[in-house]
């Protein structure tokens, strides 16, 4: 029984890696983890696990077979991951682009096939390697521009990289092939194409690539689930958590440097007439866009939140008093100005807004939430859609704003 050798004992790994990660990829897509491109890189896989099948038969097989189809099935794996990525950085499909390599790949399988000698393989070698190299630089490329946004620089570069040196590899042997006969002839007749440099290289790439996909997909899927929790799921605001821990990292920071910042109390006034005049889907409709146009009034810094049903705060970072009653006065106008197709025969809603300037460091953040709350008890009491200035900390009356 023949010995298997070493660059063929390589790539039955690589084979069995494949095969692996196939199967990881398929279960990713059955629960719905970036199912699109795993649906892909489960596809490229066993694609690559094909291609490594017909290598190691060469020597045993029809070279135009094991060299040509391979490098086809080799091509098309790459594709798929390709495509892959692309549905995973959200961005557009190459799938013309993708077309054109598939076909020079069969261009020279089928040339290799109705030659049937070792001299019309270099043409499918050289194509080969070419679409090979063409789609993982591509890649590579793809992935190291679009998802430097999501997930730095680090990451991206570590996903983008084995694609590179994996394409470099591929370039350089079909590069290499019409000078050094006796490697093509290796490559050609021996199992595993002879080379363990190369089969050693294309298994650690490999696992270092699936890995770093592994770690994106989870990545994205732990911000998301992060997102959710700090996110209020109706209005796409701040929840009452991460503001509440806004307000005491903001507390804190101006206790250590100094400075002011300011609060906005804010409710939506008669919102429960809202909801038993025209139902909860109407009033949904209403928060929703209350939510977006307060949102669209603040300043980029602020921090936004739906605390609870029609009620919202808005933190201002380094705002004095007339910065704040210049954002707050802003809402109000914004809000008395929407229309609401749900409830065509409703009155403009508005809202009542309590303001807070925080510029005593020593003031614990629950004495500012009450003079925030009588804030906001003022304008409701003063007859609504109107803004009212907290009473400073050693006063004991709330301040009519201007």
């Amino acid at each position: 029984m023949p010995t298997m050798s070493k660059a063929a004992l390589l790539l039955s790994v690589i084979l069995l890696q494949q095969v692996l990660f196939g199967l990881l990829w398929t279960v990713a897509a059955r629960l719905r983890l970036a199912r699109p491109a795993a649906l892909q890189w489960a596809l490229a896989a066993w694609l690559l696990a094909a291609g490594m099948a017909l290598v190691l038969l060469r020597g045993q097989a029809p070279a135009w077979l094991t060299v040509a189809g391979a490098n086809t099935l080799l091509i098309a794996s790459f594709v798929a991951l390709r495509r892959g990525v692309q549905r995973f950085a959200r961005c557009a499909p190459t799938d013309r682009e993708h077309a054109l390599v598939l076909a020079l790949a069969l261009a020279g399988a089928g040339l290799a096939a109705v030659v049937a000698s070792r001299a019309s393989l270099l043409p499918a070698v050289m194509l080969g390697a070419a679409g090979m190299g063409w789609t993982l630089l591509r890649a590579a490329h793809e992935v190291r521009r679009r998802l430097v946004g999501e997930f730095g620089r680090t990451a991206a570069a570590w996903c983008a990289t084995p694609l590179a040196l994996v394409a470099a590899l591929i370039v350089g042997r079909g590069v290499m092939a019409p000078f050094e006969r006796e490697l093509f002839t290796n490559y050609v007749t021996r199992p595993g194409g002879g080379n363990v440099p190369v089969a050693f290289s294309s298994l650690a790439f490999g696992l270092v690539l699936h890995v770093n996909l592994t770690a994106l997909v989870l990545l994205r899927l732990v911000r998301r689930l992060q997102y959710r929790s700090d996110h209020d799921m109706l209005t796409g605001l701040l929840g009452r958590r991460p503001m509440e821990q806004r307000l005491r990292t903001e507390t804190q920071r101006q206790r250590r440097f100094g400075g002011r910042f300011a609060m906005l109390s804010i409710d939506i006034d008669h919102f429960k007439q809202v909801n038993d005049r025209f139902g909860h889907a109407a009033g949904d409709a209403v928060l929703v866009r209350v939510a977006q146009t307060l949102r669209e009034a603040a300043r980029e810094v602020d921090s936004v939140a739906r605390m609870g049903g029609e009620e919202f705060c808005v933190l201002l970072p380094g705002a004095d008093r007339a910065g704040a009653e210049a954002v707050a006065a802003r809402m109000l106008d914004a809000v008395r100005a929407l229309r609401h197709p749900e409830a065509p025969d409703l009155a403009p809603v508005t809202v009542s807004i309590g303001l807070a300037l925080v510029d005593a460091p020593a003031e614990p953040l629950q004495a500012v939430q009450r003079r925030l709350d009588q804030a906001l008890y003022g304008a409701k009491a003063a007859g609504r859609d109107r803004i009212q200035c907290a009473a400073a900390p050693t006063s004991a009356d709330p301040a009519v704003c201007a």
